[in-house]
């Protein structure tokens, strides 16, 4: 079993613990809630996938908020040796660690092996804390996430799959619009209903539909082939964030990314300037978030 502090998906969360950490969060964020000399001792080793600009720079400021000290791994979880033995050796070495892998699975045995908390950076399975930062961003500007109406447009990406997640707890409609062949594989979809969800997860293909009533409209890149001229871009067109769609969707719409943006490709560029775009001002509660998050995996 991985270690009770783990956090791999948002599952892991009761909705009373995400609201306890959001209002952590908000203690951070006005820097209420420092505590510096309480983790003066702890050590969080960090181990990135790929350049991960945005999580390397919100857990490294976690981190260094809680006073915590980091340990960075300039390697691949499994690149040199089974994730068991890392899990053994890191065991003993730190108090938390901090994964961005490619492969769930992976990160998924490397917790179950290690005798300390593991959180989930980003997996292909989903995106937890970003998620739980962004919901903390559209909180602040929209009230309880219960009254949320979220558009999701593209395809099934792990961002998408953790804002699923969040309508186990709460009462959030996410609405997913995208091309035939894009959508959540229906054995995700059921798996949610399992859990007793209180929200609600559809997928259509209309993105006129979809946006009828949206407070937010949340977008991710374009897979790799829509990038290029050719039929997979042809596919993706007719789901561009452009002005109209941001006017149509009405005043009062919230519009986020996840980043990185291609300005032309799933958003233009003037969607992305218009006022009703937050993107890069929730991208300044990462840290806060994250220091909630790291301060959850030391608080043993």
């Amino acid at each position: 079993m991985p270690h009770d502090r783990s956090l791999l998906t948002l599952l892991d969360l009761s909705r009373p613990e995400i609201e306890r950490l959001w209002l952590a969060a908000a203690g951070w964020k006005d820097q209420r809630s420092r505590r510096r000399a309480r983790f003066a001792d702890r050590r969080v080793a960090t181990v990135f996938d790929g350049p991960a600009l945005r999580s390397r720079l919100a857990y490294d400021t976690a981190i260094d908020a809680v006073g915590a000290h980091r340990v960075d791994l300039p390697v691949p979880l499994d690149d040199r040796e089974p994730v068991e033995d890392v899990a053994a050796i890191l065991s003993g070495a730190v108090d938390a660690v901090v994964v961005r892998a490619a492969n769930h699975e992976g990160l998924a045995a490397f917790a179950e092996a290690c005798d300390v908390p593991v959180i989930n950076a980003m997996s292909d399975a989903g995106h937890p804390v970003e998620v739980f930062s962004e919901a903390f961003s559209v909180l602040e500007r929209r009230g309880p996430i219960d009254d949320v109406v979220l558009t999701f447009v593209g395809e099934a990406t792990n961002v998408l799959r953790s804002w699923c997640e969040l309508t186990v707890g709460f009462e959030l409609e996410v609405r997913q619009v995208c091309p035939p062949g894009h959508g959540l594989d229906e054995d995700f979809l059921d798996s949610l209903s399992a859990r007793r969800q209180r929200g609600s997860v559809t997928v259509t293909h209309d993105l006129a539909a979809a946006l009828d009533g949206a407070d937010v409209i949340y977008t991710d890149a374009w897979p790799k082939a829509a990038r290029k001229p050719g039929r997979r871009r042809t596919t993706f067109e007719p789901y561009q964030i452009t002005q109209e769609v941001l006017d149509a969707a009405g005043e009062g719409v919230l519009l986020m990314h996840a980043m990185p943006v291609r300005r032309g490709d799933e958003v233009t560029a003037e969607a992305f300037a218009d006022p009703r775009s937050v993107t890069l001002a929730a991208k300044r509660n990462l840290a806060p978030t994250h220091a909630a998050i790291v301060e959850r995996a030391l608080n043993g």
